[in-house]
This record gives C-alpha cells, sequence and structure tokens, in this order.
C-alpha cells in the first residue's frame, strides 16, 4: 500500500490523501479546498484524475468536500462514499460557494453540470456496516464533529487503516461524541492518520463555556445592547440556537444567511448521532425570526436583540452588514464561537481590534469575546486515542506546524510505532 498527502500536510485545508493498493487501484480519502483572500488552493499533485476508483468523504465542511465538482471538472469517474446527511449539507455547501464566486467575479473552476454530475456518482453508506469496494473493505465510524461525520476504518492489502477526518470526544448540544470503540482497539491498525488541529493544546470544559456564554447574552441584553454572534453554517449555528433557545431570552433571536438552508439539511435528514434534533426544530420554527431580506435586516438591527449569522470568520455575508450599524456601540457585543484563521477579520479583530468593512480599515468599539466552541478533540484525546489504538504507524496532519510537531515529538517518545509528520506531496509504502 502507497500513501500520498495532496492537502492537509502541515496546513488546514484541502484535505486529500491518496491509497495505491498493491493492485494499482487509487482511492481518495477526502477532497477538500483551501480558501485564499484571491480564490482557492486544491489538492496538489492528484494526477490521472479519470483513474481513480473512488473518494471516501469524511464530511461536509468544504476543506474536505469543496474539490469534488473540481474534480468531476477534471471527468471524475469513481464513486463518491459519504453518509446521506454529509453529502445533503456538501450539496448545499458547494451550491453557496459557486454563487460566492460568481458575485466575487473569482473563477470557481468548475460549472453547474459539475455540481449535478457530483450528485450521480455519490453513493451513500450507514454508520457501523462493513462495505467492499473492489480490493477494500470499509466501514464508517461516528466522528462527533458535525452531523454525517466519520472515521473511516479501511481494510486492504491485509492492512488495517484509520483515518480519522475530524473528530470531537466531547458530547456537545448537537452531536454525540466520537468513541474508541471495539473496531479500533480488538483488531490491531496498522495505519492510523489523525487530524492535529488542537495538537498543542486543550480545549476548556464544554460546560463551563456554556454557561459563561450564555451569562455573557444575558448581561449585554440587560444593559441594553445587541450581541452578533457570527457562526460557522454546518455544526456551530445549529449548537447556538440550541444552547439561547434553553433559555428564557428577553429579546429577539434573529437567524440569517446560510445557516437557514443548513439547519434545514440537517432536520430533514436522519442520523443517529445527531441530539436535540426535536428541541432544535422547535428553536428554528418556533424561536427564532428568520432573516430573508435586506429590509427585514435593517428593521432587526433597528429593534435590536441577538443576531445569529454567517459566516464565521467576519469575511463575508450578512454579517458585515449587521457589523456596520453595531460596531460603534459599546454597549453591543460580538461574540466569535470558535477558530479564526490567520488574514481573516475574525483574527484581525482579536489581534489587532480592527476589521475591513467594504475595504475600509474599521477600529470595532463595541465589546468583543471568543469562546472555543470547537467541533474538534484537543491534544489529551488525541494522545489518548494514540495510546489505546497503538497503531504501527501514526501520521499526523491536518493541523499548523506548531500543533503537528508537538504530536509527533510526543509519538516518538511514548509510542513503539513509527510517527511522521508528513509535508506537502510526501509518498510512503506501508
Amino acid at each position: 500500500m502507497k500513501i500520498q498527502f495532496h492537502g492537509a500536510a502541515r496546513e488546514v485545508g484541502r484535505s486529500c490523501i491518496s491509497i495505491t493498493t498493491k493492485k494499482g487501484n487509487r482511492y481518495l480519502l477526502d477532497l477538500g479546498i483551501k480558501f485564499q483572500e484571491d480564490g482557492f488552493l486544491g489538492p496538489e499533485g492528484v494526477k490521472d484524475v479519470p483513474e481513480l476508483k473512488g473518494v471516501f468523504l469524511s464530511h461536509a465542511h468544504l476543506d474536505h468536500s469543496g474539490g469534488l465538482p473540481l474534480f468531476e471538472h477534471q471527468n471524475l469517474k469513481g464513486p463518491i462514499f459519504c453518509t446521506r446527511q454529509t453529502f445533503a449539507i456538501t450539496k448545499s455547501l458547494l451550491k453557496d460557494s459557486y454563487k460566492i464566486a460568481r458575485i466575487k467575479h473569482t473563477h470557481p473552476a468548475y460549472d453547474k453540470t459539475d455540481l449535478v454530475e457530483v450528485s450521480k456518482e455519490t453513493e451513500y453508506v450507514q454508520y457501523d456496516k462493513w462495505y467492499v469496494h473492489n480490493d477494500l473493505k470499509f466501514m464508517y465510524l461516528n466522528a462527533g464533529h458535525i452531523p454525517g461525520s466519520a472515521m473511516i476504518l479501511i481494510e486492504a492489502d491485509e492492512k488495517r487503516l484509520l483515518y480519522t477526518g475530524d473528530y470531537n470526544n466531547r458530547e456537545t448540544e448537537l452531536m454525540y461524541s466520537a468513541i474508541i470503540n471495539k473496531e479500533l482497539t480488538e483488531k490491531p491498525i496498522d495505519v492510523l492518520i489523525t487530524e492535529s488541529t488542537y495538537g498543542n493544546r486543550n480545549l476548556p470544559d464544554r460546560k463551563i463555556l456554556n454557561k459563561q456564554f450564555i451569562a455573557s447574552v444575558k448581561k449585554t441584553i440587560a444593559g441594553g445592547g445587541s450581541v452578533l454572534i457570527p457562526v460557522f453554517a454546518l455544526g456551530r449555528a445549529q449548537e447556538t440556537l440550541i444552547m439561547l433557545g434553553k433559555e428564557n431570552l428577553s429579546c429577539n433571536i434573529y437567524l440569517d444567511g446560510m445557516a437557514k438552508t443548513i439547519t434545514r439539511q440537517i432536520l430533514s435528514t436522519s442520523s443517529k448521532y445527531v441530539k436535540n434534533k426535536d428541541f432544535l426544530n422547535d428553536v428554528f420554527f418556533n424561536k427564532v425570526e428568520w432573516i430573508s431580506s435586506p429590509k427585514r435586516r435593517s428593521d432587526a438591527i433597528r429593534k435590536g436583540g441577538i443576531f445569529i449569522t454567517t459566516s464565521g470568520m467576519l469575511q463575508g455575508g450578512p454579517v458585515l452588514e449587521y457589523l456596520k450599524e453595531l460596531w460603534h456601540n459599546p454597549k453591543n457585543k460580538l461574540t466569535l464561537m470558535g477558530f479564526q484563521c490567520n488574514r481573516t477579520n475574525g483574527r484581525h479583530l482579536i489581534e489587532e481590534g480592527f476589521v475591513y468593512i467594504d475595504g475600509w480599515k474599521t477600529q470595532v468599539k463595541c465589546a468583543v469575546e471568543k469562546y472555543d466552541f470547537s467541533g474538534h478533540t484537543d491534544s489529551d484525546f488525541i494522545k489518548k486515542m494514540v495510546l489505546a489504538i497503538n497503531p504501527k504507524q501514526v501520521f499526523f496532519q491536518h493541523g499548523d506546524e506548531e500543533s503537528v510537531d508537538a504530536l509527533n515529538q510526543w509519538a516518538k517518545k511514548n509510542i513503539k510505532g513509527t510517527t511522521y509528520a508528513p509535508s506537502l506531496g510526501d509518498i510512503f509504502e506501508i
């Protein structure tokens, strides 16, 4: 078996790993893109796309799925395996990404026909069930990251490989957690490929974080201010709705942007690992007001309240329209709900106190807070996973260099197997 890293090697974004079996069959684990200010980067070094025998998609986030139509444009023929919920959400995210690229006059590298063809190539899989495809067997296991997300266990060439994708061992308001189950411990795992997003630090306790967040929201509302909550449309938006829906708040709660579409997708597809679905349904349809036009947005801002809207890193979308009206009032609060990438508005705001609005550098006067409501696991559990599985070889990827190196150095001292921190393009013979 041969493994090559085409993305997410010492970086976060464009996850894509190829596996080539002894028979010469090539498969991809994820097919993502990495966004930049002037467009995006796709996986590097994937040759002869029509000869690929299949794509195994771990979840719907575009850094794992966004390259699907790009490769469809290059005549991808192999089936795309994923959970039904993953593809329902992926389809919405891809359509939205295409629309935004057209609005920004950024070449999306594919067209609407490619989006249609991706749907035709998809084969749905169920959790916790073995499947056979050509010369390999595979099983999807709950990853606890977002609805539909999975870790992928593969058996090929008398080897067992586990690709974690993005995973979370902490139960959230929306998801049951990933666990180290018998499939991962009863028989030896030869190769473990794990994400390393928080490989050099641990995350705060979720219950404490929830209480702090709610207390902060209530304080701002009681003080006569509004709360602007930029969210990621998938995962964080629904968690936020559930947390706020459990409170008896004396103000209006508004939902705007892509989060409306994704919430509908989550509610309309089934998954045994999604929590609080009935409660989310009630909050979504009965306790929040949807914003569907600029006029309704202006009216809502004038009334004040809690605004939940995309995008989560302040890079675009309706959140900037709210920010234009709310940034100058110290009574208001902007609450970031997760990781902010380098060179994004969200990172500028945290580190330097400014954002760019319509090209203007704006020093924000409202209160700003950030909470680590992450959908990823942290350093302690990644180490626990590695020790419990005890793989013969472990690859740390999907993390910045500091995170990857921290885990790699720890593993060299604490496990018997061989450990790697691969760079882009690296090839390994297993």
